[in-house]
């Protein structure tokens, strides 16, 4: 029996226990992944004065994530007079105006305790 490292193996972990390059299913049952950019359990290390402030306010009781922000294209992408066009419920549309920005983060607040399923990152 052989072993592939790219097998996804998916487990349920406290929040707290997060680290930045796991990936995260928001909505388990509809597969939304989504990287870990950062976690904060504590105001150290946050990179703006919101995010320490509301961390400070939580007072350990919660962890602060930051995740990817990447829209799913659910459907397979063909070429119409030269321009990458997918197949959506409201009809077909450019592949440019259902992929998300590049720059999206999403902020989730889990408790300490909470489990959320993930995936281990591939190194």
């Amino acid at each position: 029996m052989s072993t592939d490292p790219r097998t996804a193996v998916e487990y349920r972990i406290p929040a707290a226990s997060l680290r930045k390059g796991d990936l995260v299913n928001t909505s388990p049952g509809e597969d939304d992944w989504q990287e870990v950019l950062a976690v904060h359990t504590t105001a150290a290390g946050s990179q703006t004065a919101e995010v320490r402030e509301l961390v400070t306010s939580l007072a350990g009781r919660y962890v602060l994530v930051e995740l990817t922000d990447l829209a799913p294209v659910d459907s397979g992408v063909y070429w119409v007079d030269g321009t990458a066009t997918v197949a959506g419920d409201d009809g077909d549309a450019p592949v440019s105006d259902v992929v998300s920005g590049e720059d999206g983060v999403r902020t989730y607040l889990y408790t300490r305790y909470e489990l959320v399923t993930v995936r281990a990152a591939t190194a």
